[in-house]
Order: structure tokens, then sequence, then C-alpha cells
């Protein structure tokens, strides 16, 4: 008889079939010792960093880290407040307020635009993708409510930014600011690839508005038909608030098409002429890129424009040196010709509009121009300019005397003053912005008061 003798086998690409009757882990070991070293190294270098981001996208999206590590800050009285809160008391006080609003929000009108409080409803006035859910991430994110923050982005990532409801005309700057930014500024906090996603999807749509003979946005856009609305003109506001947001996406998606193509507008504008220097009238002719009609204001319509200035200069980690430029024109020649004070209290300066020409003044205080003090006192901050710290101190007791003085303690969306001690602009009368007319004798209202209100006595929430 023959003995049997037994004969082991590696496997080889010789020998294929010993090879498929291995195991799977067999056959990994194989092949992992016909690499050499360098493709091992490499090889294991992949597989630790796949891993590592699975593990830290489980950590994010299941366990929550920024839940374990609250935000502490050592509590402080306020001794010169009589109220004598600690800064944590203030603080729970603003976050169960904001929690309050959300919980209104997600009862009556989640994922809808706006909620209506007087009739518990809603509406889809801005196009039906939830723009107050969009605004609020950041929030949400901030205050580290961050179960309400998961809720609503669950609701954005399914969000289709290219179909607007019932062929909405999508206002292209109030889009930009809300939605754009919002979902740019709660991807920066939170990493959620979901938000980037949809902030690319955002700024996509809205490009093309800037298809225009000079560069100029139309101010709106039908998302759906994926095309401008033409019009004559835009409002400077408009134009020229939309080019931190369009960096922010350049930056963060590695395209640069969309701060360039914003930028142009900042450069258009540069050039153009004005009729004093750094002081732009609000209404731009799309074709010509001129700024020849409507006031010059720090108000509605052109405020955050200059606004945008500073902070793009600052956003450039201070070397776009064209933004400090047109900035600091600006300011100078607003306090050269646009700040006046009070003939009735002499502490309570504001700063009024000029027409076009920059040769009328209208001795009236838009609501809205009370953003100045804040982007003044970050202005002299930055930019080493200490004169600008105190006019935002004495245009800030302004703004609070406009609450202040009134009897309900809400301020009007205006306030009127003398110009002279005879002439001001009609109390009763919507006169052009520049009209001004004889005055009677002042109450004592008036002369306690430092400023009288005009027809429109409204407040705008």
């Amino acid at each position: 008889m023959h003995s049997e003798s037994t004969v082991e086998f590696a496997p080889t690409d010789e020998q294929p079939l010993l090879a498929k009757r291995q195991s799977w882990k067999g056959r990994m070991r194989s092949k992992w010792y016909r690499m050499d070293r360098l493709s091992r190294v490499l090889f294991s270098l992949v597989i630790l960093t796949l891993g590592a981001a699975t593990v830290s996208r489980i950590l994010i999206e299941v366990f929550s880290p920024f839940d374990s590590r609250p935000i502490t800050i050592p509590p402080r009285v306020d001794e010169d407040n009589d109220t004598a809160r600690t800064d944590d008391e203030r603080r729970q006080a603003v976050r169960a307020a904001m929690q309050h609003a959300w919980q209104g929000y997600r009862q009556y009108a989640f994922g809808k635009d706006e909620l209506q409080p007087v009739s518990n409803s809603s509406n889809n006035k801005w196009g039906g993708w939830g723009v107050t859910l969009i605004d609020a991430l950041d929030t949400l994110h901030m205050m580290e409510l961050h179960a309400e923050f998961k809720e609503g982005v669950r609701h954005v990532a399914n969000l289709d930014f290219t179909q607007a409801k019932n062929g909405y005309k999508t206002p292209f700057f109030e889009m930009v600011i809300r939605s754009l930014g919002g979902l740019l500024s709660a991807y920066e906090m939170s990493l959620d690839q979901r938000l980037l996603k949809k902030a690319k999807e955002v700024g996509d749509v809205l490009m093309p508005a800037f298809d225009t003979p000079t560069g100029i946005p139309y101010p709106r856009v039908n998302v759906s038909a994926g095309k401008a609305i033409p019009s004559d003109r835009v409002c400077i506001a408009e134009a020229g608030t939309v080019q931190l947001e369009y960096w922010k996406l350049s930056e963060l998606t590695g395209i640069p098409d969309y701060h360039e193509t914003a930028q142009r507008v900042v450069d258009l504008l540069d050039q153009a002429d004005k009729p004093h220097k750094g002081l732009y009238p609000i209404w731009i002719d799309i074709a010509s890129g001129k700024m020849d009609s409507g006031s010059i204001t720090f108000g509605g319509m052109g405020d955050s424009w200059y606004e945008y200035m500073l902070k793009q200069y600052i956003y450039s980690r201070y070397e776009h040196d064209q933004y400090r430029r047109m900035y600091e024109e600006s300011i100078d020649s607003m306090k050269q010709l646009m700040v006046r004070r009070s003939i009735y209290d002499p502490e309570m300066y504001y700063v009024g509009d000029l027409d076009s020409s920059a040769t009328k003044f209208s001795p009236r205080y838009q609501h809205l121009t009370c953003f100045v003090p804040g982007m003044l006192a970050l202005g002299s901050k930055a930019l080493d300019r200490p004169d600008d710290l105190e006019l935002a101190k004495q245009l800030t007791y302004t703004c609070f005397q406009m609450y202040n003085r009134t009897e309900t303690g809400l301020s009007p969306e205006y306030v009127q003053f003398r110009d002279t001690k005879n002439f001001g602009l009609s109390s009763t009368k919507n006169d052009s912005d520049f009209s001004l007319t004889v005055l009677g004798g002042a109450s004592d209202k008036e002369k306690r008061d430092g400023f009288y209100l005009g027809p429109n006595r409204s407040y705008i929430l």
C-alpha cells in the first residue's frame, strides 16, 4: 500500500480554485501579505481616516456632544441695573422667550413662512420654504436648543429650493440674507453637511438675478423657471447686501464665481458718479449702473449697504482696503452733511436724509437708522476711530428716547425734528421728504420730547 502524505498549498495567483475555498478573512489576509510595505501604509491611513470620520458623524448626529458641553459664563451682578439680576438669569430669560416663540411657531405654523399670532394661523408669503424656521436655526443652536435645532434641520433637508409655491417671484435680497445667510451660519455652527448642500442650492437658484447688462442684480427671481424677473431699477440695499453671504458660500464650496459675481456690484458702485463722496442715492438704474434718483439715507433701502462695507473689511481680515476706504468715505460725509441735533434737547443727535443731489436735508430720523450707532461703535474699534464711538453714544440716546418718550413705549417708524425754530416737516401731510413748511409754536410735549411725530405713527414689528 502506498502511504498517504499531506500536501499544503499556499494560495497563490496560480491556484485560484484553492483561494476561492478560503473564507473571506483568509482571502483578505492573503491579499494583505501580497501588498508591498508602502501600499499597506497607505491602505491603513485610508481605513483610519474613514473610521474617524464615521465615528465623528455618529457623535454629532446621535449623541450630540454639544448638549453635554454647556457654555458657562461666570455670573455677574449688574449693580447699575435696578433689577440686579445676574447675567445667567437674563440669559435664561432670553432663552425661555425663544422657546416660547418656537413652540408657538411649531404648533401653529411649522414649515410655513410666517406665524400669524393673532389668529394662530400661518402664511407662505416668502415662497413656502419656511423662512422663519431657516432664519431661526442658528439662534436655536446658539441657545443650545439642540432638539429643536435637529427638528428644523430635518425639515430643511427635505426642501426643494428650485421650486416655489404657486409661481412665487422670490425677492433676491430677502432670500439671500434670510435663507442663504441662515443656512450658512447654521452649517458653520453644526457642521451638518445637509445645511451646506441646501445653502448651495439656494445660492444657485438666485444667481440668475445677476444676469443683467451691468451685473447689478434684478430684485426678483422666478426660481421655478430658473430666470430673473426684469426690472428697471433696484435699491442699493438690495444690490449691495448680498456680498458677505456669497463670499462665505465661495469659501465653503471652493467655487469662486459666487464671490466674484457679487463683488462686481461693489466695484461698479465704487466707480460710479456720486453727488457727494461716499454718499449713494438709493435707486440704481440696472441697465446703466447710474445712481441719480431717490434719497440718500442710512434708513430703509440704504442702511445695510453701508453696514456691509465695514463688515466685509473685517471679514477680509483687514486686508481688502477698498471696503475700509468706502466705509470711511461714507461715514465722514454722513457726519459732515447728515448729522444734526434737536433744538429743544441739545443731547439728542440724529441722522437725517438728503435728496439725490445731496443739497436738501430732511430732519427726519428713521427707526431703521438706529442700527447706525452699533455700526459706528464696531467701526470705531475695528478702524481706530474713537470719535465715531462718541457719536454712537449720542445717537443711541436719541433712539432710546424714541421709545422712552411715547405713551406706549414703542417708537414710531420715524420721528421729526425742527430744522430751525420755525421750519420742519408737516406733522399731518405726507409731503415729500424735503418739503419743509412753516410750523406753529412748539407744544410743551415737543419741547419736552425734543421731537414730534409725523403723519405715519405706526410701528412695524
